[in-house]
């Protein structure tokens, strides 16, 4: 492993203090100095090409024969099966492709019923309906394409199986065809590929994603061998600072490309990944990139409303079709995905807006969710009047300041805690409409709309659409309506509850410092877990919750709850969702560096992050082992305690310093001891020394 720049900084340091710190800092350097991340190297994925096997180039049709459009007209059965022979594998990577027709999606096949699983030499490695969005139509065709390790593969015979999926009693199957069935083998050079991820969880890279204490949430391509994210770093240049896009390699966390936006204000962490291109945005825009530049960016400007504040627009693709909210303007917009063209805009109204006097209009909303060619989301119109203030004559008290009054206790005069209005102020009269809504996706026209009661932060939370049910977070309970319909299903009651995921039949959520997991049919609590929550994610049957504190990561059973792991410590106190992908969990921490765990024990790095945090104290403690030396020593006690003084402040500054760099929640604690604690140090170990050579001159 070569020397990262952070070894590099940590050394240049040291070498400025050695007459005094040398032994001392030499054993701090030994214990940390190989753990550091190494991120360097030319930042590019290998092109070379990948090996390509026609399996089967014909149509299939599996299933129970009810869709005789399909090609061939007439079911095979419920599975199929091909053989083939392989001479030899040259890569870590496979993966295999197809195109379905008439798939049924996994949010409408319900738990575990209508899976069209795929085997290799009998072992699972996907599913065709997770790869299958609600928008598409019976005569639509989709290309899948599912990856896995060629440790599945032998040379010599083969099997490739895929199995039609049925009901509980399987008396109906999924009906679909398949055809033009290909192999590939992706070069050692490419992403090598990992099958599956369970603790314990070890830290294989970290690389730096730039700003401060910023913690976006890395989005990964289909292959898994690319991530994005959004950064924004200080520019003399640029007084908002520079916003850019990056690729990195998911292998090491090296820089693939990076394309500034251009824009004034700093991006939002939300960014999209679909066929293709990365949308991002910020207050003023949204942005599509690819591999090489810019592809569109599409202006909000004249989209505004009147409020001061400027909008905050996060995207969601669905259907080659990017969706967006305004919040300060109540409006919804359909952006075409490839060219950036305006679709169509939705303007909410609620048809009550109060006309007897003057008002001010916010407005609030979540992010869009959208599925089975609908785009449901929440949206709140506030008015508040305006009130003018009260011109003052002279001589009048003000009735626009409010009125303190005042008790006698203990012999003085104790202040009451005025009314948050003045009773000489009127009450602004405010008015507040809040509805939950659903547009077709298609044209933007209303499906159907409810007035729910008033709800308050709305804004960043994001409905999930499962098994044709929509679910809602709310201040203070889950709601859960019919797509079609919108009519409510079942309401629990859940204390400031965040959706992260429904899965395999329950509704996952941070819910204040717990983790809470419900039936998704009924809203019936099946678990919770206490004490530790943040943002999660579910993959596998596993729940990964990305948790604050000297430990970042906790895997719970999905099933019961139940504690599997934790541990995944970050030079951040926070982190951001937890992303899995092709065997590898990624998370942001707000240290602002990406880092990505894969299976296996904790190693060195892991120990170096966990230390890290009591450098200081560790510190002390060698030179409280050199002070011994000192008295034993010296006879001249005051010289040995005045020279030990200045070089444990030394060491005591360079352990601050070390730290701050990696740990910016440390700033505080570092700063005050570093301005409080340390001046008192050189201060006496200054005249103590003085003291000591005026005694030796003696």
């Amino acid at each position: 492993m070569g020397i990262s720049k952070e070894t590099i900084r940590f050394t240049t340091k040291t070498l400025s203090f050695r007459v005094l710190v040398l032994l001392i800092l030499f054993t701090v350097v030994t214990m940390t100095g190989s753990a550091l991340p190494d991120n360097e190297g030319s930042g590019q994925l290998n092109s070379e090409s990948t090996a390509v096997y026609v399996l089967d180039a014909g149509h299939h049709h599996l299933g129970d024969g009810v869709k005789p459009e399909l090609m061939p007209a007439d079911a095979e059965g419920t599975v199929y099966t091909k053989i083939f022979v392989m001479d030899s594998i040259d890569g870590d990577t496979a993966s295999i492709t197809l195109t379905t027709k008439s798939v049924v999606p996994t949010d409408t096949a319900g738990i575990g019923l209508f899976y069209d699983q795929v085997y290799v030499n009998g072992n699972k490695i996907g599913k065709l309906n997770d790869y299958i969005e609600a928008k598409e139509q019976d005569d639509l065709p989709r290309s899948v394409t599912i990856y896995f390790s060629t440790k599945l593969l032998y040379s010599g015979e083969n099997n490739i199986t895929i199995s039609s999926g049925c009901n509980a009693d399987c008396s109906d199957y999924d009906d679909f065809e398949f055809y033009d069935l290909r192999l590939k083998i992706i070069p050692e050079s490419k992403y090598q590929y990992s099958e599956n991820l369970r603790p314990p969880l070890r830290k294989i890279w970290s690389s730096s994603i730039g700003g401060y204490r910023n913690t976006p949430l890395p989005v990964v391509s289909e292959s898994g061998e690319v991530i994005f994210y959004t950064s924004s770093q200080a520019d003399p240049d640029t007084p908002g600072g520079k916003q850019t896009i990056n690729a990195i390699d998911a292998r090491n966390g090296e820089v693939v490309w990076s394309h500034e936006t251009g824009g004034s204000w700093e991006l939002h962490d939300h960014v999209i990944y679909d066929e293709g291109l990365v949308f991002a945005s910020d207050f003023e825009n949204i942005y599509a990139f690819g591999d090489d530049s810019l592809e569109w960016k599409f202006n909000l400007k004249s989209y505004k409303g009147e409020h001061i504040s400027a909008p905050e627009v996060l995207p969601v693709v669905y259907n080659n079709t990017v969706y967006t909210t305004i919040y300060n303007a109540g409006q919804v917009l359909a952006i075409d995905a490839k060219t950036g063209a305006l679709k169509w805009i939705y303007s909410f109204s609620p048809g009550q807006e109060p006309l007897d006097k003057e008002y001010r209009i916010s407005y609030d909303s979540t992010i869009p969710a959208a599925s089975k060619g609908t785009v449901v989301l929440i949206e709140q119109i506030e008015y508040r009047e305006n009130i003018l203030p009260v011109a003052i004559e002279p001589g009048m008290e003000d009735p626009n300041e409010l009125t303190v009054e005042y008790i006698e206790y203990n012999g003085e005069d104790i202040p009451i805690e005025p009314e948050t209005e003045s009773p000489n102020v009127p009450t602004p009269d405010t008015r507040i409409f809040t509805r939950v809504f659903a547009l077709n996706a298609s044209n933007g026209e209303e499906i159907w709309n409810n007035s729910i009661n008033s709800v308050s932060g709305l804004n960043g939370k994001t409905p999930f659409i499962y098994n044709d049910l929509v679910y809602f977070g709310l201040e203070d309970k889950i709601v859960t309506r019919s797509l079609g319909t919108g009519r409510t299903i079942w309401s629990t009651d859940v204390s400031w509850p965040h959706i992260y995921a429904v899965a395999d039949g329950k509704v996952f959520a941070s819910a204040g410092s717990d983790v809470v997991a419900l039936d998704a049919y009924d809203g019936s609590s099946i678990w919770k877990y206490q004490g530790s929550s943040g943002p999660l994610s579910v993959y596998g049957g596993l729940v990964y919750v990305g948790i604050y504190g000297n430990e970042n990561l906790l895997v719970l059973d999905g099933n019961t709850g139940e504690q599997v792991w934790k541990g995944g410590k970050t030079f951040g106190h926070e982190v951001s969702q937890p992303v899995l992908s092709h065997g590898i969990l990624y998370l942001s921490a707000s240290d602002s560096r990406l880092y990505a765990f894969e299976h296996g024990e904790p190693g060195i790095q892991d120990i170096y992050v966990s230390l890290l945090g009591y450098l200081p104290l560790f510190a002390f403690a060698a030179m409280l082992i050199l002070l011994i030396v000192f008295m034993r020593k010296i006879e001249n006690k005051s010289l040995a305690l005045g020279s030990w003084l200045l070089a444990l402040g030394v060491v005591l500054l360079l352990s601050s310093i070390i730290m701050l760099e990696s740990i910016p929640e440390a700033r505080w604690s570092a700063g005050f001891f570093m301005y409080i604690i340390l001046p008192p140090i050189f201060i006496f170990g200054i005249l103590l020394l003085a003291y000591g050579m005026w005694q030796k001159g003696r």
